[in-house]
C-alpha cells in the first residue's frame, strides 16, 4: 500500500468561492459586454434580413395573386360588378376620413380643452365718432371690426403665440359681439327696403354713435390666453389706425382686458359632435364591409382578407437580446470561473491547510499590493468585505506577523541556525516578504529563495540546512506541487516548520 496515501477529503468554501468570483469581477464585466453586444447585433442583423425577406415574399404574393386574378377573368371573360366598385370606395374613402379625423382628435388643442374650466379673455373697445358722419360710417365701421376677427386676419396676428394650436382653431375659438343700446344720442338713420306685396316698405331706425364691442378669445392656459389678449389689442389698435382713412374717422379706446375662467357648452357640444362623426364613420365603415362580403359571397367568389405586414422593430430586438446577453454573459463566466476554480489545481483556500497538506501554516499575508488599477476602489472594498476587521492590518505589518509567527516556531526546536527558503512560485512574488524576514530574524541565517521542485542543484543544497519553510501563494501555487515538495523535504529528513502564504 502506499504510504502517502490520503484519506483527506477536499471541502469547498461558498463563500470563499463567491469571493473568488466577485474578484473576477472584471472578466465578469467584459463577458457580459462581449456577449451583449454580440447577441445585440445578431439579433438586429436577422430581424433586418427577416423583414426583408417577409416583405419580398408578400410582394412576391401579391404579384403572382395579380396575375391569377387577370388571367382567370381573361379566360371567363368577367366584368366586374359595379356593387363591388361602389363597396371598394365607400370603405376606401371611409378608411381615409377614419384616418383624417383620428389624426385630427389626436393633434387638435380643441379636443383636449377641458370646457368646464377654460380660461377666457375678453378684450373690450369703446368706439366713438363724429356726429356729422354718424349716419352710415358707424355701422360700416363694426361691420369692419366684426370681419377683421371674423375672417381669419386677427387668428393669423395670433398665430404662433401657442405652437400647437393652428389658425383654423385660433379662428374657432375668437369671437366678436357689439352693443350700442345705451348710447343713442344721433337722430341718423340707416333706410331698410323690403318686398311686401307688390309695393315697397320703407324703415327709418335709429343708429348710436359710439358703441362697445368685444373680442372674446378662449385658450388652452392661463399664460396663452395673457399673451392673445395683448396681442388682440396691439392687432385691433393698428387696424382701427388703419380704418381711419379707409372708412371713417373715429375714436377707439381700450375699456378692459379681463381673464376669467368659463364653462363653454359650445366647446363640448363641438368635441361630442367630433366623437359622435368618428362612431358614425366607424359604423358605416364596419357596415360597407359587411355589405361587401355579402355581395362576394353572393357570386360564389373567395373573400380574401389583405394582411398587414408586421415588421419587427430591429432596434428594439437588439436591446432587448443585448439584455439578456448581459444576464447569460454574466453567467457563463461565472461558470467559468467555478470550473477554473475547481479544477486548476490551484491554492484557493487555507482554511483546511494543514488537514490537506499535513503542514502547519505559520502565516499569511492577505493584503493586495499597493497597486494602481482601474476602478480600484472595488477591489478594495471586496477585499474589506471578505476579510473584516483584518483587513485594517496593513500589509508590512501582516509581513511582520507572518515573520513572528515563524520565529516562534523555530524557537520551539533547537538548534535551528539555517533555514531554506522555497516554494513553487516566483522568487519576486516573494521577496517582499524575504526582505521583511531576514530583517525580523537576524539570528538566523536564511537561504535565497529556491524552488527544489524545479531545480535539482537547489535539492541537493538542502542537506546543508537545518529546517525548510514553504512559500506560496493562493490562485498562484499548484496543490500538487505544495505536496510534491513537502515529500521532497521529508524524504530527506529535513524538518519543515511550515508554510507561508504570501
Amino acid at each position: 500500500m502506499n504510504e502517502y496515501q490520503e484519506t483527506y477529503e477536499k471541502e469547498i468554501s461558498l463563500v470563499e468561492l463567491m469571493f473568488y468570483c466577485l474578484k473576477k469581477w472584471r472578466w465578469i464585466v467584459a463577458a457580459m459586454l462581449a456577449v451583449a453586444v454580440a447577441a445585440g447585433c445578431y439579433k438586429y442583423m436577422s430581424t433586418v434580413k427577416g423583414n426583408q425577406l417577409r416583405q419580398e415574399q408578400a410582394l412576391l404574393e401579391k404579384e403572382n395573386e395579380d396575375e391569377d386574378e387577370t388571367a382567370d377573368r381573361d379566360a371567363e371573360g368577367l366584368i366586374k360588378n359595379p356593387n363591388v366598385e361602389y363597396y371598394e370606395k365607400l370603405i376606401a374613402n371611409s378608411e381615409k376620413e377614419i384616418e383624417r379625423q383620428e389624426t385630427y382628435m389626436k393633434d387638435s388643442v380643441i379636443m383636449k380643452l377641458d370646457p368646464y374650466h377654460l380660461p377666457r379673455g375678453t378684450v373690450s373697445f369703446y368706439l366713438n365718432i363724429a356726429d356729422e358722419q354718424a349716419a352710415n360710417a358707424l355701422e360700416n365701421l363694426i361691420t369692419a371690426y366684426g370681419n377683421y376677427v371674423g375672417d381669419g386676419r386677427l387668428a393669423e396676428e395670433l398665430f404662433g403665440i401657442d405652437e400647437d394650436i393652428s389658425k383654423a382653431e385660433i379662428q374657432y375659438l375668437l369671437s366678436f359681439s357689439c352693443d350700442g343700446q345705451d348710447n343713442y344720442r344721433s337722430t341718423s338713420t340707416t333706410n331698410f327696403q323690403a318686398a311686401q306685396g307688390g309695393g315697397v316698405l320703407e324703415v327709418q331706425v335709429a343708429m348710436p354713435e359710439q358703441v362697445i364691442f368685444e373680442i372674446g378669445v378662449v385658450a388652452s392656459s392661463e399664460d396663452v390666453c395673457t399673451e392673445y389678449l395683448s396681442q388682440i389689442e396691439k392687432a385691433v389698435t393698428a387696424y382701427g389706425n388703419q380704418l381711419q382713412s379707409e372708412i371713417a374717422e373715429h375714436e377707439l379706446e381700450l375699456l378692459a382686458a379681463v381673464q376669467s375662467e368659463k364653462t363653454d357648452m359650445s366647446i363640448r357640444k363641438y368635441q361630442s359632435d367630433i366623437l359622435s362623426s368618428y362612431t358614425t364613420e366607424l359604423g358605416n365603415l364596419q357596415s360597407s364591409r359587411t355589405a361587401l362580403e355579402t355581395v362576394l359571397e353572393e357570386e360564389g367568389e373567395t373573400i380574401t382578407v389583405e394582411e398587414e405586414i408586421v415588421l419587427a422593430n430591429p432596434v428594439s430586438a437588439g436591446v432587448k437580446f443585448a439584455i439578456v446577453g448581459l444576464v447569460l454573459g454574466a453567467f457563463l463566466m461565472a461558470f467559468l470561473l467555478i470550473l477554473i476554480y475547481l479544477m486548476s489545481g490551484r491554492l484557493q483556500s487555507t482554511e483546511t491547510f494543514r488537514e490537506e497538506f499535513g503542514m502547519q501554516l505559520l502565516g499569511e499575508v492577505k493584503a493586495p499590493a499597493e497597486k494602481k488599477k482601474f476602478f480600484g476602489f472595488i477591489d478594495t472594498w471586496l477585499y474589506h468585505l471578505e476579510e473584516g476587521a483584518y483587513a485594517n492590518i496593513s500589509r508590512d505589518e501582516q509581513m511582520r506577523i507572518a515573520a513572528a509567527s515563524l520565529k516562534g516556531a523555530a524557537a520551539q526546536k533547537e538548534g535551528l541556525k539555517k533555514i531554506m527558503l522555497t516554494g513553487t512560485i516566483a522568487k519576486e512574488d516573494v521577496a517582499e516578504f524575504c526582505g521583511c524576514l531576514k530583517e525580523h530574524m537576524q539570528d538566523t541565517v536564511f537561504s535565497d529563495y529556491r524552488q527544489i521542485v524545479f531545480d535539482a542543484a537547489a535539492l541537493e543544497e538542502l542537506d546543508g540546512y537545518d529546517a525548510v519553510v514553504f512559500l506560496e501563494k493562493k490562485g498562484v501555487s499548484y496543490s500538487k506541487l505544495i505536496k510534491k515538495e513537502r515529500e521532497l523535504a521529508s524524504g530527506r529528513d529535513i524538518l519543515v516548520l511550515g508554510t507561508v502564504a504570501v
